[in-house]
């Protein structure tokens, strides 16, 4: 087994373990997208194009927010509890530590997303009665621009945290997050015709990646210096 993918699994293991997070991502994944759903229901009616539109446009900030919310226990547990210095000592370049890092943070983002859509579905589904399950768009966007998004945000968040110490790190969350959904929104406003489309779904996917690749070259920048400086 790959290095990146022990990391990885380790990851995924201890953020299923953590209550506090899962909790708070099952409380926004049920009560966000109920409330969007509402609205999503009595914009469109029972036009299926326009409600996967709504669906597709709060899926990608419910990604963004639930890879910061894993992304705090993933990237500064061992500064916390002071076992870094450890971690650094080991023959795992960082950024591979950070790309499996990653990666166990945006697999379990990624499935709470999945659920928080699942839930807007169901809600859209039960008051306008539309046929939104099968939208081939749909389906494109959260099996892949969305996973894209989340590990785009996972990474940088990542990256940052790695970099930085406590306190900055307190700020610079908030700062990540709601950069990450004012840019959601931007584009959204900005793409050629807005709702669901081919043309929309190729600029949020270049976007993520883009993002996903500035992320990468961040982490690959940081150094075991800069991280030791940053211990409380």
């Amino acid at each position: 087994m790959s290095t990146l993918a022990v990391i990885a699994r380790r990851e995924i293991r201890l953020a299923l373990r953590n209550r506090s997070a899962l909790i708070a991502a099952l409380i926004f994944a049920v009560w966000f997208p109920v409330m969007s759903a509402l609205g999503i229901a009595a914009s469109a009616g029972e036009d299926a194009t326009a409600v996967a539109g709504g669906i597709a446009a709060i899926t990608l900030p419910v990604g963004a927010f639930m890879g910061y919310l894993f992304c705090a226990d993933a990237f500064l547990r061992e500064k916390r509890d002071g076992s870094i210095e450890t971690l650094l000592c080991t023959p795992v370049s960082l950024r591979r530590l950070w790309e499996g890092k990653a990666v166990g943070v945006a697999v379990p983002a990624y499935l709470m997303t999945l659920a928080s859509a699942a839930v807007t579905i169901a809600v859209v589904y039960t008051l306008s009665s539309a046929p939104i399950a099968g939208e081939p768009l749909l389906i494109l966007h959260l099996a892949v621009v969305v996973p894209v998004w989340i590990a785009a945000a996972a990474g940088l968040i990542g990256a940052a945290q790695l970099a930085l110490g406590m306190r900055e790190n307190q700020i610079l969350g908030f700062v990540f997050i709601f950069g990450f959904i004012f840019l959601i929104v931007v584009l959204q406003g900005v793409t050629p015709g807005g709702g669901l489309s081919v043309t929309t779904e190729g600029i949020f996917a270049a976007a993520g990646l883009a993002l996903l690749a500035l992320a990468r070259f961040i982490a690959g920048k940081v150094t075991k210096e800069r991280i030791v400086r940053t211990i409380p």
